[in-house]
């Protein structure tokens, strides 16, 4: 994994884990849009699918469907 890349995951999950006044979806949007800004199509979409998959692990009371 190039280093760049490393480094937004790096920094994406590190706020997942311990930035719970940011909401999941707000650090998974964000961290998708820096690496649009420095990848292509399919690297940021790589980025998106990783990082919503921590996500979902991180804090799966955010994504739990409400009654």
């Amino acid at each position: 994994v190039e280093a760049l890349m490393r480094a937004i995951l790096r920094a994406a999950f590190y706020e997942l884990r311990n930035r719970p006044d940011v909401p999941a979806r707000v650090t998974v949007t964000e961290y998708v849009d820096v690496a649009v800004a420095f990848f292509g199509p399919e690297e940021s979409g790589m980025i998106n699918a990783v990082l919503d998959a921590l996500a979902r692990q991180t804090r799966p009371a955010e994504f739990a469907p409400n009654p």
